[in-house]
């Protein structure tokens, strides 16, 4: 379980992510849902960085076909496997396809990609009036006491994370969405948020620490050791309700 983890690099951690990792409020796609209402045929969709196809299968429910890219074969093995579904392991900075979509989509992995690279893929594949969503999903800790304790154990294992944010909320995502707005002329953004709630028993709740790239590589093997020891004797024993916010930027290419 503490195997060391090497920064960017999900293959280990393809399981875990399937097992434990939340999903997306429904809210979201019920909004594109209605903006797109007024096609006539059924939309097809292109999901960057797709990992485990979390986001994939909410938006395989309103395409007629859905691409998923992702760089790790890993992912791909443990992703969710559906009819309208099918996966690519490419790096979505370099994927060529010659087909149109009227969705992109790329779910908690924006901060991942070459801004000009995405703007190019935009330019070739995304079709006139449609629209590309990126969306974040962070932990709402303030408003459960037992996150809370979490946090403060994590910042006096490593002070290092005292300045500890998930990435939805940082200001780099924030002037990477801005910036790569800039360069690919598409409108907006649009943000919105929506909120929602995961149960977590015990086994889930450590596959997510399990999951968690960043945090095992920056809090390092040892303490990541001491975390786990410090969780399981203080995890709730009836688990936790936690709550998600959904932060979501929405763009337009116009004509």
């Amino acid at each position: 379980m503490s195997s060391i983890i090497q920064l960017g690099n999900f293959d280990k951690l393809a399981k875990a992510y399937r097992e434990s990792r939340p999903g997306y409020s429904k809210e979201i796609i019920f909004l594109l849902k209605s903006l797109l209402s007024s096609r006539k045929q059924k939309i097809t969709s292109l999901d960057l960085g797709s990992g485990t196809g979390l986001f994939t299968k909410e938006i395989s429910k309103i395409s007629k076909q859905v691409i998923g890219v992702e760089l790790s074969k890993e992912m791909i093995a443990n992703a969710y496997k559906i009819g309208n579904v099918r996966y690519l392991n490419s790096s979505a900075d370099n994927i060529k396809l010659k087909k149109k979509f009227d969705v992109f989509s790329s779910a908690s992995c924006f901060h991942w990609f070459d801004n000009s690279k995405i703007t190019k893929l935009v330019n070739t594949n995304l079709k006139d009036n449609g629209f590309f969503i990126i969306c974040y999903n962070s932990r709402k800790i303030s408003s459960n006491s037992f996150l809370k304790k979490v946090e403060k154990k994590i910042y006096n294992l490593n002070k290092k994370f005292k300045s500890r944010i998930s990435s939805g909320q940082s200001k780099f995502v924030k002037k990477k969405i801005n910036d790569f707005m800039k360069k690919s002329k598409l409108r907006g953004p649009i943000y919105f948020e929506f909120t929602h709630f995961e149960k977590f028993s015990k086994k889930r709740y450590f596959t997510v620490w399990e999951s968690s790239n960043e945090f095992r590589n920056k809090l390092g093997n040892e303490n990541y050791k001491i975390f786990l020891k410090w969780l399981n004797s203080n995890f709730p024993k009836k688990g936790i309700n936690a709550e998600y916010v959904n932060k979501c930027w929405l763009l337009q290419k116009t004509s």
